[in-house]
């Protein structure tokens, strides 16, 4: 794992169209700001995770010989997350 120190307003790159910047830290909370091509999937580490769990479980699961009956989404299990768009400040 690399680890790195960054302040508010700093930032780091990753490859050529990632851009992660610190905007706010407050206590133990930081607030990032990241920059990606639309095509990128970002995902919470914990929601990422029950995504993985629930396609593990899926995969698994025994095929019954009668009407198939398709696995609750994570999706539906979870709020929807409010995002904010953050203006570029010249």
């Amino acid at each position: 794992m690399l680890v790195l120190s960054r302040r508010v307003n700093e930032s780091i790159q990753i490859g050529t169209d990632i851009e992660i910047m610190v905007i706010d830290v407050r206590g133990d909370v930081v607030r990032l700001g990241i920059t990606a091509p639309q095509s990128t999937q970002i995902w919470r580490k914990e929601l990422w995770d029950v995504i993985v769990k629930e396609n593990m479980t899926a995969s698994e699961a025994p095929k019954s010989a009668g009407t198939p009956s398709l696995p609750l989404s994570a999706f539906s299990k979870l709020s929807k997350i409010p995002t904010v768009k953050v203006s570029s400040q010249s």
